[in-house]
């Protein structure tokens, strides 16, 4: 019988086509520090979780490497979409919320665990149970540490065992095409973990192991404690972040700005700390800038124009010369973002709209690419036809990217008609720095 760990020929195919989609699915990325993953050992990657499936797949492709991952039990109810599920190497893992008497259900889902790491396929779980698409961490559950601990007591002497923490950094939870930062902390090696702690009993060991990957997890990611200082912190890093890290010659990557976040992340809890009714009135400023920019649709890219009006009329250009190739590809891609708006407009959860356009895309676009080039070589010469299939081709891409330009105008455009709004941000940059 086939084990879900076994090699697949058409899964390894369209692994392909899967890491080369996902990546048109951000402006820009960066993966770093993927040495840290160990090859010497049973690896469970441990991710935080705040963007739905794009999580999964930001770890699938940072090794071409079969990875299994788990996911809740009730999405695998349907024959039909389990049989889908476990060709793409995904298996059931049942929740609290899914009754109680019905745990007792991933015994077998642990063993099957076991099974995988024991062959030295890398095996993913989010430690923190559910998606929330905010710059925090949840409390992790228990899965992933029982896991490691039968895994190491099952391989003992034979391999070590490792959680290796994974941090996903997106510059936008809901808009397709945004930035992702993917980041690989330090390795916690459960095997030395139980032999330093030799009289701590299994309770004990998981709580420390899971102690230890939230401080690793919080390395790695842009960890805002979620109080009533979040918003505000966080508006913080938006005001701040691109002007240090201009004023210190910082090379603007999406890793520098992460740490530049961080240290304005450090430098408000210092303030909390040592002026609390300084920080007290920082953090209202702060949040009240929040909240009007969220209410008139402005974005974080526009609080870094210097000149506004330069800024205005440059985009305003460039959207109109660049207008007709922009019908063309809204003609061309309308199966794609007509089904998109439709579906996505009417989500509760809006963290899955970029999973759901991601997976549209991936479905629909060599469709479509096919369906243009029949139409084309049937109705122009060869040449004629593979130029303007060509042309085509980035359809998709210039459609987005046109699109972004156009709420970025218009975002720009509304902070230069609010003068008020512009002084406030002005004061909390001074009250900050």
């Amino acid at each position: 019988m086939a084990r879900i760990q076994d090699n697949n020929k058409f899964y390894s195919l369209l692994r392909y086509y899967v890491d080369a989609t996902f990546f048109m699915a951000y402006r820009r990325f960066e993966y770093t520090e993927l040495d840290k993953i160990p090859r010497d050992g049973a690896v469970i990657f441990a991710p935080n979780h705040t963007n739905a499936l794009q999580d999964a797949l930001a770890v699938l492709v940072a090794d071409h490497k079969p990875t299994v991952f788990v996911a809740r039990a009730d999405i695998f109810k349907k024959p039909v979409i389990a049989k889908i599920l476990t060709f793409l190497k995904i298996m059931p893992i049942l929740r609290i919320r899914d009754g109680f008497s019905n745990l007792s259900k991933n015994d077998e889902i642990m063993e099957r665990a076991v099974d995988v790491l024991s062959d030295k396929v890398p095996f993913c779980i989010m430690p923190e149970g559910t998606h929330r698409a905010k710059h925090s961490l949840l409390p992790l559950v228990k899965g992933i540490f029982r896991i490691a601990l039968l895994t190491n007591e099952r391989t003992a002497g034979r391999m070590p065992v490792y959680i290796v923490p994974m941090g996903v950094e997106y510059g936008n939870y809901f808009r397709y095409r945004s930035s992702l930062l993917f980041t690989v902390g330090n390795p916690i090696n459960v095997t030395r973990y139980v032999a330093e702690h030799p009289d701590d009993d299994i309770p004990q060991l998981m709580n420390g192991l899971r102690h230890e990957l939230t401080e690793e997890l919080k390395k790695i990611i842009l960890w805002i404690p979620d109080d009533e200082t979040y918003d505000a912190i966080l508006e913080l890093c938006y005001l701040s972040t691109a002007k240090r890290m201009k004023e210190q010659g910082v090379k603007p990557s999406l890793k520098n700005r992460l740490q530049m976040n961080q240290t304005v992340v450090v430098d408000a809890q210092k303030l909390a700390q040592e002026q609390p009714q300084q920080a007290a009135h920082l953090f209202a400023k702060a949040a009240q800038v929040a909240e009007a920019r969220q209410k008139l649709g402005i974005s974080v890219d526009s609080l870094h124009v210097k000149h506004l009006v330069g800024s205005l009329l440059l985009k305003a250009c460039v959207l109109l010369v660049t207008l007709p190739y922009f019908l063309v590809a809204a003609v061309v891609t309308l199966p794609i973002w007509a089904t998109a708006e439709g579906i996505t407009s009417r989500m509760e959860d809006k963290a899955f709209r970029n999973s759901f356009r991601y997976v549209l895309t991936l479905l629909l676009l060599p469709i479509i690419m096919l369906v243009c080039g029949l139409i084309l070589f049937l109705n122009f010469s060869w040449p004629v036809a593979l130029v303007l299939w060509l042309a085509v081709v980035p359809s998709h891409i210039v459609l987005n990217e046109y699109m972004r330009l156009l709420r970025l105008t218009v975002s720009d455009w509304r902070l230069f008609r609010n003068p008020t709004l512009r002084a406030l941000i002005a004061e909390v940059r001074t009250l900050f720095y």
